[in-house]
């Protein structure tokens, strides 16, 4: 569970825009061992999961 974790907060940084290079440099070593579909998979999720809370706020702010 700690690497979902991890893999969790490496994608909400980049999808913000922030992280330390530190961070960076151990995903990229994570990425390499044991392949990168678990950020890809947590991306897409994420990704639905952001349009998804775009919608709904656009269509309360909408109704009101």
């Amino acid at each position: 569970m700690k690497g979902l974790g991890q893999v969790f907060k490496a994608v909400t940084s980049a999808m913000i825009g922030v992280g330390k290079k530190k961070d960076l440099i151990k995903d990229f070593e994570r990425t390499e061992k044991q392949g990168p579909w678990a950020y890809i998979i947590v991306g897409f999720i994420m990704t639905l999961a952001f349009i998804a809370t775009v919608i709904i706020v656009v269509k309360l702010v909408l109704q009101s």
